[in-house]
């Protein structure tokens, strides 16, 4: 039972959402695609971490740091 990306982001968003009058459609959508780009991710740290031990969780560590910093001067730059 295959469902494609747009489906599965309605789903999650289904789920998430206990008052449809709060939020659009669209930032629901958009909102279960981060969703579960996170969890993605997360997963794939896991694998990582699983075949090449600490060093994996350092370097995903050191990414999520550059990350952060980039959100941060994105949101003080105004963005």
């Amino acid at each position: 039972m295959s469902q494609s990306d747009s489906s599965a982001a309605a789903a999650v968003n289904d789920a998430l959402t206990g008052d449809e009058d709060l939020q659009s459609h669209d930032e629901r959508v958009v909102a279960g695609r981060i969703l579960m780009i996170l969890a993605m991710v997360v997963v794939l740290v896991g694998v990582a971490v699983a075949l090449f031990g600490l060093p994996a969780l350092t370097m995903a560590a050191l990414a999520a740091t550059v990350v952060v910093m980039g959100l941060l001067i994105a949101y003080a730059a105004g963005f």
